[in-house]
This record gives structure tokens, sequence and C-alpha cells, in this order.
């Protein structure tokens, strides 16, 4: 695709066929990253056999069993009776093996769901060894624009495709993919967008990430899902009294809550993260934590930045931003960070260094887990600086803190002025004072939105 592109190896030609569209861009993505292919996707098996109906060489077939119209087991009885040299690779979470030997049928590989990545990489080298695949010659990989708005954030640029050989930069790293971006290409019936193949490993390790965490709990049973502590539900009504939150927004954030919790305590790694959530109802750190989701997803919907992904985002950096914290030594500083200079009068030496240095210790924990989405350590680790560059611990400003942050630090800023001043919150006292502090970048698009939106 670039200018100085030219092959040289030998293409083999792959049929995706899946009817989750996270996982369907996910292993377009990791096939792009890792293969000189060419990649056709069919959302479900009859668009697959209509695919291999108008040509069928292809070398290999990836595909779900179950899906709408025609199932994998049906496409394979179809690809059996092409008579072609044609692998095909069963994706499943269930084993299908014994109803597809009652109609003699046998895939030539059969690889369960969800991690699945590395099997499929071993499979496919095993059935195209003698083939040279192993390194893409494209310049750039594709990704569609609503896999990109799922995802929300974006960890490298992106182009758009001009002509065959001519990209243009559309998105800097770190900008976030929303609804607004969403709209924007979809007006100008541009479909997918570009990444820089030197970045598309990753980037797909990323979004594979951050697609494991969302799935690991989707199945849980009612019975299984634990909210924070016994509080959630009345901090709930008395923040949507407060704030004005929807129905929709107040149960898409308990539900990634419960999915944040779960996860993290059913890490040994982890579970002692949220000791603070088991100490007595009163400690303060608790019920704030309880409360910043909301706060924060209320800021993403209203920028047009929320999505399934930035929400549990919100919902894990929430939980753990002050996982290192005592809530008997910390808690007033965290409510109130104008107290900076108090505590290092109040607080022994290492209080005070441990507690300036939370955020990142904090999101060091949060690293150490491969189960939660991407980002969430960046978050945590900023959500004391500002746009002013006078926060801690790195001092950053409005052009090296990232979006997500940015509303999260906002959402904490709210946040923590509702909990000093209680029943006497007034949205407009807050705003009026953050005008001159909310100076530039995301914080002042933020700043308008809310004054907008209170209008």
């Amino acid at each position: 695709m670039s200018e100085n592109h030219t092959q040289t190896q030998p293409r083999i030609r792959i049929l995706i066929v899946e009817d989750e569209p996270e996982l369907l861009d996910l292993t377009s993505l990791f096939l792009q990253s890792e293969f000189n292919a060419e990649i056709i996707e069919a959302r479900h098996g009859l668009e697959a056999k209509k695919i291999l109906e108008l040509d069928p060489h292809f070398n290999i077939v990836i595909s779900d069993y179950n899906m709408p119209e025609l199932d994998g087991g049906e496409l394979l009885s179809y690809v059996r009776s092409l008579a072609l040299p044609i692998q095909f690779i069963l994706v499943s979470a269930v084993d299908h093996s014994k109803a597809l030997k009652l109609k003699n049928l046998t895939p030539d590989a059969t690889i369960p769901k969800p991690i699945f990545i590395e099997p499929l990489l071993r499979a496919i080298h095993q059935f195209t060894d003698h083939l040279i695949t192993n390194t893409p010659t494209e310049d750039y990989i594709s990704a569609s624009i609503d896999h990109l708005f799922r995802f929300g954030s974006v960890p490298y640029p992106l182009f758009a495709q001009l002509t065959d050989r001519k990209f243009v930069k559309v998105l800097h790293e770190n900008d976030f993919f929303g609804t607004e971006e969403l709209e924007r290409f979809r007006k100008k019936k541009i479909t997918h967008l570009y990444i820089e193949t030197k970045h598309s490993q990753n980037f797909f390790k990323k979004q594979m990430d951050a697609f494991l965490a969302l799935s690991q709990n989707k199945n849980l049973s009612q019975a299984e899902l634990t909210v924070v502590n016994e509080h959630i539900s009345s901090v709930v009504q008395e923040m949507s009294l407060i704030f004005g939150f929807s129905k929709e927004l107040e149960f898409n954030t308990k539900k990634t809550v419960d999915q944040a919790y779960h996860t993290i305590i059913s890490s040994p790694v982890m579970k002692g993260a949220l000791k603070n959530s088991r100490m007595p109802s009163g400690n303060p750190l608790v019920l704030h934590s309880s409360r910043l989701p909301y706060l924060a997803n209320h800021l993403i919907q209203i920028m047009g930045w929320n999505s399934e992904t930035s929400a549990l985002k919100m919902a894990f950096a929430s939980l753990l931003h002050d996982a290192t914290l005592n809530h008997q030594i910390h808690a007033s500083y965290e409510f109130d960070p104008e107290l900076i200079e108090t505590a290092k009068k109040e607080l022994s030496v290492d209080q005070y260094h441990h507690f300036i240095n939370h955020p990142l210790k904090a999101a060091e924990v949060a690293a150490q887990f491969g189960g939660i989405p991407s980002d969430v350590d960046t978050i945590i680790a900023q959500h004391h600086e500002n746009c002013m560059g006078t926060g801690f611990p790195y001092r950053l400003n409005h052009t090296r803190i990232a979006p997500l942050s940015c509303a999260f630090i906002v959402a904490h800023d709210i946040l923590c002025y509702y909990e000093r001043v209680g029943d006497q919150f007034k949205m407009e006292n807050f705003l009026e004072l953050k005008q001159d502090q909310y100076c530039a970048g995301h914080f002042r698009r933020i700043l308008l939105e809310l004054i907008f939106t209170k209008k």
C-alpha cells in the first residue's frame, strides 16, 4: 500500500467468518499484523457461502460455529463439497466435535474461545508452512471505524486512505475516538481507517486485552455479581437526584462496576488491592470509589466519548485509584488536593511521600494485572494532575494528559467538591470555581459542555 511496497512474498488468502463484530475485527487485525495475507471478512455463514460461490480459492477458512442463517458445521459441509485444498479452522466456545462426527465432518483444527489467538497462530503456520507468510508487506493495516468507536482510545496515529498509495493522518496518538469522530467519518462514507504496520502488534494486544476484560464476566449469573459495598444503592439514588443521571446510565454503570469488581476479586494478584472496600462501612474512600464511576461515565456520555470499554475503564480506575491509601490517614487530603501543603506539615515524611506517590503505586497495581483494559493505569497515574501543570506526581499539563484521564480528573474534582460541601453543592458554583483552572484542551471542552448542559 505504500510507494516503496514491492510484492516479494506469496500471499495466502484467509476468509474469517464471525458474527461477533468485536471478534471479527480483532481476528482481522491480528492476521494483518502477523501475515502477508489477503483477509476477507464475513459476518455469518450464509455471507461466507456467497463469497465462496463467487471465488472459492482460499487457503484457510476460520469460522465460528454458532451463527445465524448458516452455522459453522453447515459451512464446513459446503467447503468440503468444493473438493478444494481449503484448511478449515473452527473457533468455538463449545465442543461440537461429537455432532460433527455424526455428520462425518472434521475440521482441520478446532480452537476454543475466548483465548484463541496463540493456538490460531500455530494452526495457520502449520497449514502454510510451505509459504513464506510471517512478514506483513503492507505499510498499513485497516481497522473499521465501528471497532475503533467500541474501544474508544487510539494509542497510535490513524490514517485515511486517499489512493492505493497515499494515506493522510486524521487522528493523532492518544486521540479519543468517540461519537463525534464516528459520525464525521460516516458522513464522509469512510468505513475503515489505517494504522502503521510497525504499531500493529502492540495495537492488537491492547485491543485484545480490552475485549477479554469485557467478555470475561459477561455471562455471570445475578447471584455471582457483587457490588462494591452495601451503600451502593443509596449512593446512586442520592447522586441521581443531584446530577440527573439517566436510568440507562445508572444501569450500565452498575453493570460495569459489578464486572470490574468481580474481575479484581477473582484474581489473587489483585484481590488485596481492594482491601479498602472490605473495611467498615464508614470508610470514606469506599463511598468515594463507589460514587466516582457514575460521575465519570456521566461526563464521557456528555462528551460523546462513551463506549462499553470506556465505561469499564472508568469503573476499574474508580475502584483502584486509591487502592494503596490508608483511609484513616489520607482521606481528607484525597478529597481536597488544595490541602497538599497542609499534608506536608501534618503527615510524617513517609506518610506524605506515600500520599504524593499513591497515583503511581495504584497504577503499578493495575498494570500488573492483564485482565483489565489498557489505559486504566494511565488514568489512575494521572488522576491528581491538572490542566495548568501544578498537580502531582508529575506536574503534567493539559497537553500531556490523555482525554479519558481529563474526564476522570474533572469527575474526581466534582466529586471531591461535593464531598466537601455536602448539601450545599451546586454545579454552577463548581463551574464558576473552575472557570480559570480548566483553561485549555479537553478540560476546557468538558467545562463548556457542562455549562451548556446546565442551561
